[in-house]
């Protein structure tokens, strides 16, 4: 069950709706929010029941630890620093031990058996299964964990477990985010039942509009773009090659899919949230407007972004590493290790993403372009012409825009392709084409899809986007026929095919 799935629009949301309304009417609090944690956990079971005891597992004993680290703080006398630094370690070593064992054992395993040739062993690969969404759970944790051991007073966090649970559970974020702070969705929890008004329909009204802006991009646009990239990508996966524009057409759906599928379920996740009172954070914002790799990081998965600084940047030194400022050399050495921290950064995203050298590759071109945009501001502010007359005009900014979007859509062919070999027989027919004797993509009209492309630049680069237009919404007319039609067209387009999944699930 999926939010564009008919299941979950005509018959999960609609039930908890009524139970969650019926509940704060009652002034039934504690009841209402363990209303949502079961949603949540029948909305996650839905995928498959197995993952269920994982989950519930790390969220016990994540709640323990969190609580451990506050009780020795704040009620056994002041707080133990050495104590709750182990222990924050410990939990912290738990949350990493637990994703990589799910998620990199076959892919580390899979290495491993390469030396067989040389040593003659070979290990059995286990497949464990990867429970859906753990990337995030595992992130969101970890934070709460680090907030509780930075905690300044008792009222910074919330220590209880409904609460928590909820925190971690809340179905419109629980699969691909955003990731979010504890400090941003408590007061909204204790918000909403305060408000003695039944419904909010400011809220609602908002809701609906914004999640059916985000159907439309998932089941119109995302998915039509689907078709093409998985057809170009199979063909190069499988050891054939692509003519230029079969090439490029496969890297730009793809580019375009993701866009749509990753912008679709924020909006979708912001408009649920919305149906009951709350407002989740923007997690997406016109990334492929960004003038620089910096600003792409910035506008896209904005809380993953979020989280790495806060939680790796800033601990490694971020800009200042403070740990040298008495060196005579500080400058020298702060820039120095200033890019070591974006590229370990970079990499690290590629590393959480997925388990594969096509991860790891995209995650070391996003941090090689981090330390390349880092160096040439360094160059600027050295001579003073960071704010030059022509890096305001239109045209530097346009190559900028050109540069960057380039760069971001090259690296997705990495990020996609299932094997290396694949993204470069790709990059092999986009730079140095080949001629192919066979037509590689059958049934489908390049013509009509290179149409399809440029319909997206103008949607991409062109027009107000879905935060911009909610930011602006008012319960009028217009916006009324806007959502209906939305939401109607793609309920048609729903019912004329199958449902898929979002993209960010795999990760």
């Amino acid at each position: 069950m999926i939010f564009s799935s008919f299941s979950f629009i005509f018959a999960f949301l609609p039930i908890t709706l009524f139970a969650f309304y019926l509940m704060k009417y009652l002034n039934y609090k504690q009841s209402a929010k363990i209303i949502l944690i079961i949603a949540s956990l029948f909305f996650y079971g839905y995928f498959k029941i197995d993952y269920l005891p994982i989950i519930i597992s790390s969220i016990i004993i994540n709640y323990y630890i969190a609580k451990e680290i506050y009780f020795n703080k704040f009620i056994y006398g002041g707080g133990e620093y050495d104590k709750n630094k182990s222990i924050l370690i410990l939990g912290i070593v738990f949350n990493i031990g637990l994703l990589a064992v799910f998620k990199y054992t076959d892919f580390l395993l899979s290495n491993v058996n390469l030396l067989s040739n040389i040593f003659s062993f070979n290990i059995p690969l286990p497949h464990i299964l990867l429970p859906l969404a753990l990337s995030f759970i595992t992130f969101q944790q970890i934070a709460f964990l680090c907030d509780c051991y930075n905690a300044k007073n008792k009222d910074d966090v919330s220590i209880d477990f409904i609460d928590y649970v909820l925190f971690i559970l809340f179905f419109p974020q629980l699969i691909a985010g955003p990731i979010v702070h504890h400090k941003e969705m408590m007061p909204q929890f204790s918000r909403i039942f305060k408000d003695k008004s039944l419904i909010i329909y400011e809220y609602i009204a908002k809701g609906l509009f914004i999640f059916s802006i985000g159907l439309f991009k998932k089941v119109c646009i995302a998915d039509s773009f689907a078709k093409l990239a998985n057809a170009g990508f199979g063909v190069v996966e499988s050891g054939y090659n692509l003519n230029l524009v079969e090439s490029w057409v496969t890297s730009l759906s793809y580019t375009f899919q993701l866009y749509f599928d990753f912008s679709g379920y924020c909006d979708m996740a912001i408009g649920l949230a919305l149906l009951f009172g709350i407002m989740l954070p923007i997690n997406f914002n016109s990334p492929y407007k960004a003038l620089n790799i910096t600003d792409f990081w910035r506008m896209w998965h904005i809380t993953l972004g979020r989280f790495l600084k806060s939680y790796l940047y800033i601990p490694l030194g971020g800009n200042k590493n403070t740990k040298y400022i008495n060196n005579k050399n500080y400058i020298f050495i702060n820039k120095i290790l200033t890019l070591r921290n974006l590229f370990i950064v970079a990499f690290i995203s590629g590393i959480w993403h997925g388990a594969g050298y096509g991860f790891i590759i995209w995650g070391s071109l996003h941090g090689i372009a981090m330390v390349i945009h880092r160096f040439y501001r360094f160059i600027l502010e050295s001579k003073n012409i960071n704010k030059s007359r022509f890096l305001q005009s239109r045209f530097y900014k346009l190559l900028s825009l050109c540069i960057t979007f380039n760069f971001i859509n090259i690296a997705w062919i990495f990020f996609r392709s299932e094997n290396v070999s694949g993204a470069m027989r790709l990059l092999e027919g986009m730079f140095s084409p080949v001629d192919t004797t066979i037509k590689a993509i059958d049934n489908i009209n390049m013509i009509e899809n290179m149409i399809f492309i440029i319909i997206a630049f103008i949607i991409v680069f062109v027009c107000k986007n879905s935060i911009y237009l909610l930011n602006n919404f008012k319960a009028n007319l217009r916006f009324q026929i806007a959502t209906s039609i939305m939401f109607y067209t793609s309920i048609f387009i729903l019912s004329m095919g199958h449902v898929t999944r979002f993209l960010y699930f795999n990760f």
